[in-house]
């Protein structure tokens, strides 16, 4: 922008007078540039401070890391020489040792054959600790030596096999008269003659009785492994260790460790001033940790503190490359972002000027800053944006409420706006989704306590009430579906949200709770799918759990999954023929009992209100193909509200028994318009017929036995059947002894051939011929199909 000015006031020949009248009227610019600026000052603070703090924190925590090791490595050096000492014990104590482990001189020929279990018994023991333990040893005299390996002699196992620099055999032959429980030596080198070879070791004695003799075990501890110990746990490769006894005498130290460190240590140890901190050792500065063991060993690491140093400087370096690179970022960011920023007010302020005089804003400007002139314009716009806001957030509401609408109802609609569209929207594209229903039943207390003013102000706020405390616990979207009805979307995205949900019910329990007075809150939970093509079966599933409330509680919560829930309806062939002959015949009352009974079947088998909806549908349409074979309209029976009612498939329970009143009283309308038409009398004729074949139907049943029992000729009544139904009597038969075959087939364990003698068809052949034929599949399918297996 610098540039800009400088070519807009004529390049290198811009006087000094001209420049100044530019900066001054863009002074607005540098001050912006200035504060941006004057923010990268904090990042010079903050990387002093981060670097003093780093360097602190990371002394302290090195210190207390090497404190932990330290005592950490302590711990297991106890371990190994508490199981040394459990070894010595647990091996004189063994029923091996005790028996067979005698002197020389005592043994008889029997025992000395028994001499082996003694080895074995070292061995066994040996094993569980062989790592940290160089050797383990037993002897009563000056005659045997007994190890895991053998038994060798006395003087050849301390003179060449395993000798000690500091403890000669005549050492050993003393322990043999002084009783000790468990007993740490001076550490001491091992020598084998025989291989040239030497191991550090620090030995244990254990000397006790055994059958009247003192005999001594000794188990010598492996001086590499504890150095090995020490050192795996050091967080520094340059910490020396050093370990010290009761009485201040080295048993083991770090090969680096010179002698004028060892005795500081040592004299500081003995005038018991050291304790953990920061020590000069020699010309260095150091880090001395200590601890002491239960065996009263003290242990010692020396860090030089140039090992901390090198971290802290590690961290300097980065906190300065960083301060350094952010504030050149700073900088650059800070020019692009002030130029960003004022090019937007320079546009709008160059806007002002053009759209009002110049004389006004000269004049304002005295009055005001530049910054609260263009602030007045930026507030009409943001006010003019909240205007626009609510226009659409209105909008966006309605589509809202129009797609849940359609969703219940089972249908997509047509949208302005995609179904995923929608779904991302409100976020409801992953996971499966769950209906829940909120029926308030309010009594007369509500309407006659409780004023106009305030019912109207709580069934306006009752959405509200109810979806604010849904959305607190789940992803959800709630509308009111019908009057005091609340349907709510659940998105369950994970198996948590579904305990989510539970807590949000019993909190819209405990709000609802003082309000039983005036009200009933039936909430239905429908099943869980994951096709959001399926919600309107979830709310369903609801629907139905609520009809079949048997709680009598003010507040009950209905799970759809505690019921046996059918998303279809019965109503087969023979049903509608039933109802067509009840039309022909003119019997209100056996139309009644005869759709109350597969409407109660129906229920039985756990249909939704949703298929019962369907239902009383199909019962709707099948006067209606009635009246049209007639060749009577629809709307010579009813008007268009009343049929555009009975072809809706949505029903709540309450309405179940209205809607139900109208098909009765649409078919009372048919009967009287047609009850008297000549083909009355085939309907009556009909009627007897198929009577007769729903009870004899699993006998050996045939026209001329019909015919026979209701006293027509067999040809008379085949025609007239015919022409009635549009099926022949056999084929009608056939069909009767299939549906029952599907009732036994889905609700028994009977055999194919047991159901087939039991419908009147006495050859299996010819029963898997007529269901295959009717039905589509094998008996064996269906019954598998319907959950029931074949025995």
């Amino acid at each position: 922008m610098i540039w800009d000015l400088w070519e807009q006031e004529g390049g290198a020949n811009l006087n000094w007078k001209h420049l100044k009248q530019s900066l001054n009227k863009n002074r607005l610019f540098f001050k912006i540039l200035l504060y941006f600026i004057s923010l990268l000052i904090p990042i010079v603070i903050i990387g002093i401070i981060s670097y003093f703090n780093a360097d602190q924190l990371i002394k302290k925590d090195a210190s207390e890391k090497l404190t932990d090791n330290l005592i950490s490595s302590s711990k297991t050096i106890d371990i190994y020489l508490s199981m040394a000492q459990a070894t010595n014990n647990s091996l004189l104590l063994s029923e091996t040792i005790q028996q067979y482990l005698r002197p020389d001189s005592l043994l008889t020929d029997d025992e000395k054959i028994k001499m082996p279990s003694i080895v074995r018994s070292i061995a066994g023991n040996r094993n569980p600790i062989s790592h940290f333990v160089d050797n383990i040893f037993i002897f009563v005299d000056d005659k045997r030596v007994y190890l895991s390996d053998g038994i060798v002699n006395f003087d050849i196992f301390f003179d060449k096999f395993y000798k000690f620099d500091e403890y000669n055999k005549d050492f050993w032959r003393q322990r043999l008269h002084q009783s000790s429980l468990f007993e740490l030596l001076k550490p001491t080198k091992v020598v084998n003659a025989d291989m040239n070879s030497y191991r550090e070791v620090i030995p244990s004695i254990t000397t006790q009785y055994l059958n009247g003799h003192l005999a001594t075990m000794v188990t010598t501890i492996s001086i590499p492994t504890i150095v090995a110990t020490l050192q795996n746990n050091s967080i520094f490769s340059t910490t020396q260790y050093l370990v010290l006894d009761k009485n201040n005498q080295i048993i083991l130290q770090s090969s680096e460790l010179d002698q004028k460190a060892k005795e500081e240590i040592i004299a500081g140890v003995s005038s018991e001033e050291r304790s953990n901190g920061a020590v000069r050792i020699g010309q260095e500065q150091n880090w001395l940790a200590q601890t002491t063991s239960d065996f009263g060993w003290r242990y010692f690491s020396i860090t030089p503190v140039n090992s901390f140093n090198q971290e802290s400087a590690s961290i300097f370096s980065l906190i300065i490359w960083i301060c350094i690179s952010l504030l050149i970022i700073g900088v650059a960011f800070s020019f692009i972002f002030s130029v960003r920023l004022y090019n937007p007010i320079k546009n709008i302020r160059d806007i002002l000027q053009k759209t009002e005089k110049a004389d006004e804003w000269n004049n304002d400007t005295h009055h005001s800053s530049e910054l609260q002139r263009i602030g007045n314009s930026v507030n009409q716009l943001i006010q003019q944006h909240r205007d626009d806001n609510i226009k659409i957030n209105t909008f966006s509401d309605e589509i809202l409420e129009q797609f849940f609408t359609n969703l219940i109802k089972g249908y997509r609609g047509a949208q302005p706006y995609s179904v995923n569209q929608i779904l991302n929207e409100i976020d409801f594209h992953t996971g499966s989704y769950l209906c829940c229903c909120f029926m308030i039943h309010f009594r007369d207390r509500f309407y006659h306590e409780i004023v106009e003013a305030d019912r109207l102000l709580i069934l306006e706020k009752m959405k509200n009430v109810l979806w604010g405390i849904m959305k607190k616990y789940v992803n959800c979207y709630l509308t009111e579906y019908e009057p005091y009805l609340y349907v709510c979307m659940v998105n369950l995205k994970s198996e948590e949200d579904r305990g989510q949900l539970d807590q949000a019910l019993e909190m819209i329990k405990l709000t609802f709770a003082y309000d039983m007075i005036y009200c009933e809150l039936i909430i239905g939970l429908g099943k869980k799918y994951d096709k959001i093509d399926d919600y309107s079966k979830s709310y369903s599933d609801a629907i139905t759990a609520i009809d079949k409330r048997t709680d009598s509680s003010k507040m009950v919560i209905l799970d759809a999954t505690h019921f046996v829930i059918d998303q279809n309806y019965y109503y087969s062939f023979l049903d509608e023929n039933k109802i067509v002959n009840g039309l022909k015949s003119g019997d209100m009352g056996g139309l009644k009992v005869e759709l109350e009974g597969i409407i109660g079947l129906n229920k039985a088998r756990g249909v939704s209100y949703h298929y019962l909806g369907a239902l009383l549908v199909e019962f709707y349409n099948t006067g209606n193909r009635y009246i049209t074979e007639k060749r009577l309209s629809v709307y010579d029976f009813l008007d268009a509200n009343e049929h555009a009612f009975l072809s809706q498939k949505e029903l709540l329970p309450s309405e179940f028994d209205g809607r139900l009143k109208n098909i009765f009283e649409f078919y009372d309308k048919i009967i009287t318009r047609t009850l008297y038409k000549p083909e009355s009398k085939s309907g009556a004729v009909v009627s007897l017929i198929t009577d007769y074949i729903e009870k004899h139907y699993e006998k050996d049943l045939y026209l001329e036995v019909i015919a026979n029992e209701i006293g027509l000729s067999a040809k008379y009544v085949s025609r007239m059947f015919k022409e009635s139904t549009g099926t022949n009597i056999s084929d009608y038969i056939s069909l009767i002894r299939i549906a029952k075959a599907r009732e036994l087939l889905a609700h028994t364990d009977l055999k194919i051939s047991e159901i087939a003698d039991q419908i009147g068809i006495f050859s299996r052949t010819t029963f898997l011929r007529l269901f295959k034929k009717y039905e589509g599949i094998s008996p064996n399918e269906y019954r598998s199909s319907h959950g029931n297996k074949q025995k």
